[in-house]
């Protein structure tokens, strides 16, 4: 029997005993009661039987309480498999009919939680028409919707020669010798729901494990892609992430993490949804990313609104404490000024950097540490070629090193640290370099050596406004920076490691 089909019978059946055993409460009361009368009723329908009782033997069934229980609860919609009388909200995990007003342990409540949505990619009218499939009466569609899928139709194409497709519409054992050999990048064109059944397969096959998720999914602002009926779209779009995050942390290696890119028509209801899904032990941050400017027609609403100017990018691991960052780092702003004096190593002697620059004519005549300008040319290509000279003094050093240096005031003495390093000393300060500051940073679209700061959770430093054709493709709305997606891949993984976008947009992943 197809699922619509199913769906009307069981409704039918709803009805039928809701007559047969005085209403809902009464069923409902002989069901928590095992009552004989119900069960043997119910074994006597195929379609009940198969529905709401597991085989033991062939004269030997358990009765599904839980899920008979659910079945009386649900209040379909025509098209939908799933029960949506509940409110979308946050409620205790073991009352979830009442919701939070004190403080608890809560889950995120909503409609289509129990569901599975296909979520389908094409036209606008079919998605306001979603099929939602519910465990209890779609088990065997969402089965075959899971089941792995041959990759077929594919083109090999390679750095050797990479105008010409190979091995196309080929069958799937040549395929998977392909990609055994060759290790390439690979692009899957379909559903995403049902790609990501099929990569899981594919990788337990080959033992793997993804090592970076980057997700860039529809924000569900009303103007991108997810255009699902409104009266239930906030949770449409809640089954949808949580349908495709479910078999996405599966696909993820032990120390793994994941990236979802959001802004804040969901960011709240997503973290929770996330914290459900990975746990909220393995949160890891969220990252706040400047995405615009306030300029243009965002600026004509400036006396109804604050103006959104920042994305989120949720950030999980897999097992807690399990993941090693790879630090990333952005421009100083300016010039750091502890940095002020300039060391001679072949004389040990050291001079103001201000007069060193004035005396190369870098600086003018009675200039002070505030005029060095990282921003001029001239400045950078001398701080830059003499980091190793430029320094500033700090207080940790050894306490032995210490005492002697002060015994020698105004001198720099040179010593050696416990892993025979060369260090030196001024009136008991250790002296720092420039050129442990210098990292490679974002300048514009460039990746250059610069004075840097680490980078915490706040990215201000990448231009989202000039992405529309990087890598020769022309896409003018929502496309994510190549200078974002590296620094998450870069802080993130090792060379040969797996990387996965399972919504791929214009393809910047």
């Amino acid at each position: 029997m197809n699922n619509f089909a199913q769906d009307i019978t069981l409704k039918s059946l709803l009805n039928d005993l809701e007559n047969h055993f005085d209403g809902s409460q009464n069923l409902r009361l002989k069901a928590l009661a095992y009552d004989d009368d119900l069960l043997n009723y119910l074994l006597a329908n195929d379609v009940l039987k198969n529905t709401f009782f597991k085989v033991i033997t062939a004269n030997n069934f358990v009765f599904l309480k839980d899920e008979f229980l659910k079945f009386i609860n649900l209040r379909l919609l025509s098209n939908s498999y799933t029960a949506c009388a509940n409110y979308i909200g946050l409620s205790f995990e073991k009352k979830q009919e009442k919701f939070v007003k004190t403080d608890g342990d809560v889950v995120l409540n909503f409609p289509f939680k129990d569901g599975v949505i296909k979520g389908g990619q094409t036209k606008d009218e079919q998605k306001l028409n979603e099929v939602f499939l519910n465990n209890i009466l779609a088990k065997d569609e969402i089965d075959v919707l899971f089941t792995p899928k041959v990759i077929s139709h594919f083109e090999l194409i390679s750095q050797q020669n990479s105008n010409q497709n190979s091995n196309q519409n080929s069958d799937y054992e040549n395929l998977l010798q392909v990609l055994q050999n060759e290790n390439p990048n690979l692009l899957i064109k379909g559903n995403n729901l049902i790609a990501l059944h099929t990569l899981k397969y594919y990788l337990q096959q080959r033992k793997e494990k993804v090592k970076l998720i980057y997700i860039d999914p529809p924000y569900n602002t009303g103007n991108d892609s997810f255009n699902y009926n409104d009266k239930f779209n906030h949770s449409t779009w809640l089954c949808f992430m949580k349908n495709r995050l479910e078999i996405a942390k599966q696909l993820l290696s032990d120390d793994g993490v994941i990236f979802i890119h959001c802004d804040d028509n969901e960011q709240a209801y997503l973290k929770v949804l996330c914290d459900e899904i990975f746990g909220r032990e393995n949160f890891v941050n969220s990252i706040s990313v400047l995405s615009s400017t306030p300029s243009g027609i965002k600026t004509t609403y400036k006396n109804t609104t604050i103006i959104k100017t920042k994305d989120h990018i949720l950030v999980y691991s897999k097992k807690v404490n399990n993941i090693l960052l790879n630090p990333q780092y952005c421009r100083k702003q300016k010039w750091d000024t502890h940095y002020n004096s300039f060391f001679d190593k072949e004389t040990l002697t050291y001079r103001n950097l201000v007069d060193v620059m004035i005396e190369r004519n870098i600086l003018e005549k009675d200039s002070n540490i505030n005029d060095i300008d990282i921003n001029k040319k001239s400045h950078k290509k001398f701080y830059i070629k003499y980091a190793d000279c430029i320094f500033r003094t700090s207080a940790t050093m050894p306490e032995e090193q210490k005492q002697i240096s002060k015994q020698n005031p105004n001198k720099i003495i040179p010593y050696k640290d416990t892993n025979g390093n060369q260090q030196y000393a001024l009136n008991g300060n250790r002296i720092s370099f420039l050129s442990k500051s210098l990292k490679k940073v974002f300048i514009g679209s460039n990746l250059e050596n610069d004075i840097a700061n680490l980078l915490c959770d706040f990215w201000n430093d990448i231009d989202f406004n000039n992405t529309q054709n990087q890598g020769v493709i022309s896409f003018t709305s929502a496309k994510k920076p190549e200078q974002l997606l590296y620094r998450i891949i870069e802080m993130t993984t090792n060379e040969n490691d797996l990387v996965l976008d399972f919504f791929a947009g214009s393809g910047t992943t």
